[in-house]
């Protein structure tokens, strides 16, 4: 389960980041766009975070 959470995280943040690069250099979506897509970035760390410090507290395996 905390190998998909990881997997889906780096997903968001490369989903998030692909779409600020492409709103900033080849469309201009506008402003809307720009924070869904920091948005996305911000859960995909989020989640990555969390699932690290999960993973790293004594007891878990």
């Amino acid at each position: 389960m905390r190998e998909v959470l990881k997997l889906g995280s780096f997903i968001l943040i490369f989903i998030g980041t692909l779409g600020l690069l492409l709103n900033e250099l080849m469309f201009d979506w506008g402003r809307t766009a720009t924070l869904i897509f920091a948005a996305i970035n911000l859960v995909g760390l989020v989640t990555l975070v969390s699932t690290n410090w999960i993973m790293k507290k004594p007891g878990n395996s």
